[in-house]
């Protein structure tokens, strides 16, 4: 995700004027997908795709929901 993009710009201009719970959950949920994409792109390379980022991400939700402690190494 490029430093200078949409998402941050509207969080900024909205900051003050929307609750905590749901700029906290955006920004989660955008964090995550960046994670997600450059996850994808670490093992799909140029084949990453949208599709598939998703798709990671609903596999680390899926894991989060059933198991809410955190991994160890």
């Amino acid at each position: 995700m490029k430093t200078d993009n949409p998402f941050d710009r509207k969080i900024e201009i909205w900051k003050n004027r929307i609750p905590t719970e749901l700029s906290g959950a955006a920004i989660f949920v955008t964090d995550t997908l960046d994670l997600c994409k450059a996850a994808a792109e670490a093992v799909f390379e140029e084949k990453a795709t949208p599709e598939i980022t998703l798709a990671i991400y609903d596999r680390i939700m899926l894991r989060m929901a059933s198991n809410p402690e955190p991994l160890r190494d």
